[in-house]
């Protein structure tokens, strides 16, 4: 059965990593994206099947770590990954502006070998609007749309204009996207429009994180 990486299960790899990193003397810099981010930051999401992270900073030193601390917590051997590193950093856009979540391990227990960031909610709503699924990854899909318009509510981006704005911002080196608007995502946007109004009498999640622009600015 697939294990389900919840936010204390994750602070409590991240603990792990961070002392076996501090014991190698060396600290470990990632970012975190994608739902494992929404699970850290918010009340969006609750558990996720893995951490798409992008690591900042001893990459080999955290694939050996990740795999060890996988094998003594029974996690699958990917659970801390870089698949989501185009999409975070995608060649010839700007980077994601990202803040300090927190030092691992907690506590004090013994020297920060890891420190995790995370971008601001602006960024990751921008993500979820480029992630493309299959069309009949239903389940996924709807995820994703779940997602989104949490952090319309969050971001206070909910416009067509407003995100049209953002994704420019965001993905301006993406052939095809939003100069000029592509049928495409002219649909997906309408359809996050609709999605928010029809939310409107739900309850607004919360961020428990750092908040500022959506990039790097340089």
């Amino acid at each position: 059965m697939a294990v389900e990486l919840t936010k204390e299960i994750m602070e409590r790899a991240f603990d792990a990593v961070g002392l076996q990193a501090a014991a190698r003397g060396i600290v470990i810099d990632i970012a975190v994206f994608g739902g494992s981010c929404l699970i850290l930051a918010s009340d969006i999401r609750n558990a996720s099947g893995d951490v798409d992270a992008v690591f900042l900073s001893g990459g080999e030193a955290v694939r050996e770590i990740s795999t060890q601390i996988a094998h003594e917590m029974g996690l699958p051997e990917n659970w801390l990954n870089e698949g989501v590193k185009y999409y975070a950093y995608p060649p010839g856009n700007p980077g994601p502006y990202i803040l300090p979540f927190g030092d691992y391990p907690r506590g004090g227990a013994s020297a920060v070998g890891l420190r995790v960031m995370l971008p601001t909610p602006q960024y990751m709503l921008a993500m979820k609007i480029l992630a493309n699924r299959f069309e009949d990854d239903i389940v996924r899909t709807k995820s994703d749309l779940d997602d989104a318009v949490g952090l319309m509510k969050i971001t206070k981006i909910a416009t067509t204009e407003t995100l049209v704005t953002l994704m420019k911002e965001c993905y301006p080196g993406v052939p095809g996207l939003v100069d000029p608007l592509s049928p495409r995502m002219k649909a997906k946007i309408e359809t996050l429009v609709d999605a928010y109004a029809n939310a409107s009498s739900e309850p607004d999640p919360t961020w428990n994180a750092g908040t500022g622009p959506a990039t790097r600015k340089i």
